[in-house]
């Protein structure tokens, strides 16, 4: 019975300290990115989010290089702070977020607002360092740039 108990106690004291799975996708490698799109605006802002629960801002220089974002004097490193919750909401830059989808490559974020169109969605693509998009727009170009890869079919 005690042998039981103590079993019980530990089972219950590993599952707690379990990181959610879905957080667990935004933690990247050491050179690895998260690019951030939105349905409103690009931007050459990239975001790296550490396992220790803080989250950190890069740009993009004229040369497509990286560099972190100098810290705001009005932001505490409490300010820094991201999670997501077992049920997938997530808390980053002080704004709750609901996780739509995410794999190891991309994750889409939605959030809510009382201005139209009310439901705004936020894109994050994985990139690595040595093949990072030079402009925000690279994706939205594709179609400009390659044009013989959509012609239609007859």
């Amino acid at each position: 019975m005690k042998n039981s108990l103590s079993l019980l106690f530990l089972m219950a004291l590993t599952s707690c300290n379990q990181q959610n799975p879905i957080q667990n996708t935004f933690i990247a490698k050491s050179d690895e990115y998260w690019r951030c799109y939105s349905s409103y605006s690009s931007s050459n802002s990239c975001y790296r989010f550490n396992d220790n629960n803080l989250y950190y801002a890069y740009s993009k220089n004229q040369e497509g290089l990286l560099s972190k974002m100098p810290d705001a004097p009005y932001m505490k490193e409490s300010d820094q702070k991201w999670s997501v919750s077992q049920d997938s909401i997530m808390y980053w830059n002080n704004f709750f977020y609901d996780v739509v989808s995410y794999n190891d490559k991309a994750i889409v974020l939605t959030y809510q607002s009382k201005e139209k169109p009310y439901v705004y969605y936020i894109f994050l693509i994985k990139e690595n360092e040595r093949d990072l998009k030079k402009f925000p727009n690279d994706f939205e170009e594709k179609r400009i740039y390659n044009p013989e890869k959509y012609r239609l079919r007859k």
